[in-house]
């Protein structure tokens, strides 16, 4: 196995200092992480990747990892118009883009790709669903929280279980500029957008994913002209960790072509 080395790097754009991390050389793939993720949660993906002739160029989007939040709350444009420059300011414009969960939604209004296009478990569709306060508050209600004193530990006990039970959990952690960013993204509908997709591309899913219901890969592979379809048999939200042999392999044979 050709032996690689793993940089962690730092660039301003927009006055923001961006950490990421790149490794191995050959053809360059720029991997957009998942919301609550960051550059580290790749890292077996990287291991397999980079040995085998390429470049995995990694950032930490603002708000997430070593990457600090915007000054004010974004939507899934502003982070696309963010990664555009960061491709140019890095000098990879030929590069491939993957993009998991909330790193395919951002793909979805990118105008600086040029490679090809890896959707995994993307987050594109918006659903009806209960807002975040909704769901905490009929939580709270379920399990006594009409008799429990909001400034008791308990009760901020129950309403952290509350937010992880939800589905929430990454709103719950996130400060409140990030929770106002989570707010706009998850309102965000960005389907439209699939049928203007004219680049080459390769859809990944998981097919027990709850996140991202597999439903959507399928929509995706249908606008899409010029697309593929990978269903990961058994497979969650997450391939790059619970499936990252068999996901690593798809990108290679995918990119090799």
């Amino acid at each position: 196995m050709t032996i690689y080395e793993l940089k962690e790097k730092k660039v301003n754009i927009n006055g923001i200092d961006v950490f990421y991390k790149i490794a191995g050389e050959g053809e360059p793939l720029l991997i957009l992480h998942g919301w609550g993720a960051g550059s580290f949660s790749w890292m077996r993906i990287i291991e397999n990747l980079a040995p085998n002739g390429f470049q995995l160029i990694i950032p930490d989007l603002p708000g997430f990892g070593k990457t600090s939040p915007p000054e004010n709350a974004w939507d899934v444009g502003d982070y696309s118009n963010f990664v555009d420059k960061f491709i140019e300011e890095i000098g990879i414009k030929d590069a491939s883009v993957l993009g998991h969960s909330f790193g395919g939604a951002i793909i979805m209004k990118m105008r600086n790709i040029h490679g090809k296009i890896i959707f995994c478990d993307a987050a594109i569709i918006r659903r009806d669903r209960l807002s975040v306060r909704q769901k905490i508050s009929r939580f709270l209600s379920t399990v006594g929280g009409k008799i429990i004193s909001k400034n008791s530990f308990a009760y901020k006990f129950f309403e952290k279980v509350a937010y992880f039970i939800s589905g929430t959990y990454d709103y719950y952690s996130a400060n409140p500029i990030m929770k106002d960013v989570f707010k706009k993204v998850v309102e965000e509908d960005l389907s439209s957008l699939a049928s203007e997709i004219k680049n080459p591309c390769l859809i990944i899913w998981g097919e027990k994913d709850k996140v991202t219901p597999i439903e959507d890969a399928y929509f995706l592979n249908t606008k899409i002209t010029n697309s593929e379809l990978k269903i990961i048999k058994g497979c969650g939200h997450n391939p790059h960790k619970t499936n990252f042999e068999e996901l690593s392999e798809i990108i290679i044979n995918y990119l090799n072509k």
